[in-house]
């Protein structure tokens, strides 16, 4: 059975080079925030203390930025699955809340 191939491939889009440089930068950003949360729940544990506090809110916050920021320059790319949930989390926090 003969298969039909395209003639050329599907044109997918680039990033330019200063798009390439921001997606690397924030990309190492992100992994240096997951250092930080990980750190920072290590840190808590070893002291007996909840580490749920106002620095991881704030650290959640700002990685979620950044993912967002990423998002941006990569649009049609699916959100990994970790930060989706996480979003749902905060969502429903935020909800209780109000």
């Amino acid at each position: 059975m003969p298969t039909a191939l395209p003639a050329s491939p599907p044109r997918e889009r680039r990033l330019s080079l200063p798009q390439t440089a921001r997606l690397l930068f924030l990309v190492a950003r992100v992994r240096l925030l997951d250092l930080r949360l990980a750190g920072l729940d290590s840190r808590a544990a070893r002291r007996g203390q909840d580490p749920h506090g106002p620095t991881l809110l704030r650290l959640v916050r700002h990685w979620l930025a950044i993912h967002e920021r990423i998002g941006a320059l990569l649009p049609g790319v699916p959100e990994p699955p970790h930060v989706q949930e996480v979003r749902v989390v905060l969502g429903f926090m935020s909800k209780r809340c109000d």
